[in-house]
């Protein structure tokens, strides 16, 4: 490849991107798991299961740590048990309205990639 085969400037790079995207999409169309969510019934309550049970005994093993350490005897492990129940419960949610492993909370209204105001601004 030589200098003037290589692609400069961000519109290249976007050009790119979309390339890499478009392979991405096809791939999930083609079978593959989408957003880390298994496809059937079994995989999905098998997540919801270890979601749940690995929030209570990491919460659970960090409050008896902190006890253990700061010499408080349940406070901590009561705490940090509620807490990693929360998580596990709020992990559980997000697999179940197919957020899967994405970070953060999805758009209301199913916003699209592709159609964001910044990008519209760029564009136009």
């Amino acid at each position: 490849m030589t200098d003037k085969d290589r692609p400069t400037g961000l519109d290249d790079l976007s050009q790119r991107l979309k390339k890499a995207q478009g392979e991405a999409a096809k791939k999930d169309a083609s079978g593959l798991l989408s957003a880390g969510l298994p496809k059937s019934a079994t995989g999905l309550a098998f997540r919801v299961g270890v979601e749940l049970v690995a929030g209570v005994v990491v919460g659970g093993a960090i409050g008896y740590g902190l006890d253990r350490w700061l010499g408080t005897s349940p406070l901590f492990l009561i705490v940090m048990f509620f807490l990693g129940a929360g998580g596990g419960m709020m992990n559980v949610w997000r697999a179940a309205m197919g957020q899967g492993l994405a970070v953060g909370y999805a758009e209301p209204g199913g916003d699209d990639e592709d159609d964001r105001p910044e990008d519209r601004k760029r564009e136009g």
